[in-house]
């Protein structure tokens, strides 16, 4: 079993048990908003995710004659394949989406915090 490397001694911290202060940021109320509203989209972007990749999954699993339509009659091509890569483009567009609202809402909102606005 590995052991845990004693604490350093040079550096002064060897014995002290001096309590974590956290930044007075994290309880202004404009951050508060700014983590809230970033926490609610970024999940809801991944419930979105969740479910459609796990509605492939489960469809391939329990429903694969769905998937197994032919897309033209006549051909090989069943429409499971454009469903799949549609996953890829769905995906990409979540990560467009998130993107953009970063680069637009939250930057903003950071900004207005950093220079002591609130809105």
């Amino acid at each position: 079993m590995p052991q845990a490397a004693p604490c350093p001694t040079g550096l002064g911290l060897a014995g002290t048990d001096t309590p974590v202060v956290p930044h007075p940021m994290l309880s202004e109320p404009a951050f508060e908003r700014l983590h809230r509203m970033r926490r609610r989209f970024s999940w809801s972007l991944t419930a979105a995710m969740l479910l459609v990749y796990f509605g492939f999954i489960l469809t391939l699993a329990f429903r694969p004659d769905l998937l197994a339509l032919p897309l033209v009659a006549g051909r090989p091509m069943s429409v499971g394949i454009p469903i799949g890569f549609g996953m890829f483009a769905f995906t990409f567009a979540l990560v467009a989406i998130y993107v953009y609202r970063s680069n637009t809402v939250y930057d903003r909102m950071i900004a207005d915090i950093r220079n002591g606005e609130q809105s």
